[in-house]
């Protein structure tokens, strides 16, 4: 006897499909949401661990610091390289010692990112990429990531002081807020940043309603 092989109709065709496409609406926007929560917390752990070596090397260097944004205000979000990234805009953090004072600054103070290439002097070859390396001060390790594209920062003040231990004498907290450039999305979480005069910095989630972090 024959044995007929049993294939699909094109109603059972068009059913799955019809179930395909219907899960697929449901899956890519929580892709996509988590996609782009994904950038947020990874541009706040890139901007807290820069902090952290920032706070490291005025501790070894017995530096002191002063962090100026141009834009200021819960509210006033750009993109990251308009308020921390300092590639083209070494202005934003200028910082003191003896050191630069003895390679020829009177002020004894300096540009953080400028510092290392002033500090190196006639060094050459490896030496004076380490000095460059090793003595210059930013805010970020790592500027222009694909994340700091994806990403809009604010900050609350318009300048912030950092003494040798990476502590600060200001009353008032410094805190970051960090959102996804996709605003419209309402699930998205806005993270934040906030750094006391101890130098112990929290990350957590903005919470509007009350205008703090909170974990």
């Amino acid at each position: 006897m024959k044995s007929k092989s049993a294939g699909f109709s094109l109603l059972e065709l068009l059913v799955g499909m019809v179930i395909v496409t219907i899960g697929l609406s449901a899956a890519i926007p929580t892709y996509l949401r988590n996609m782009r929560q994904g950038e947020v917390d990874r541009y706040t752990q890139q901007l807290e661990a820069g902090f952290f070596g920032l706070r490291a090397k005025l501790g070894q260097q017995k530096t002191s610091c002063t962090l100026n944004f141009d834009q200021n205000g819960f509210n006033n979000f750009a993109a990251p390289a308009d308020v921390v990234e300092m590639q083209n805009h070494p202005e934003r953090i200028e910082c003191c010692n003896s050191d630069i004072e003895a390679a020829g600054r009177s002020s004894g103070c300096a540009y953080g990112p400028e510092i290392g290439t002033l500090l190196a002097g006639d060094s050459s070859g490896a030496e004076k990429d380490k000095i460059i390396r090793d003595r210059s001060l930013r805010l970020l390790d790592r500027e222009g990531t694909p994340e700091s594209n994806a990403v809009e920062v604010s900050v609350n003040l318009a300048s912030y002081e950092l003494t040798p231990p990476g502590t600060s004498t200001m009353s008032e907290d410094l805190i970051f807020l960090i959102r996804s450039t996709n605003t419209k999305e309402e699930r998205l979480r806005t993270r934040c940043l906030q750094i006391s005069g101890t130098g112990t910095i929290v990350r957590a989630s903005w919470d509007a309603s009350t205008s703090s972090c909170v974990k």
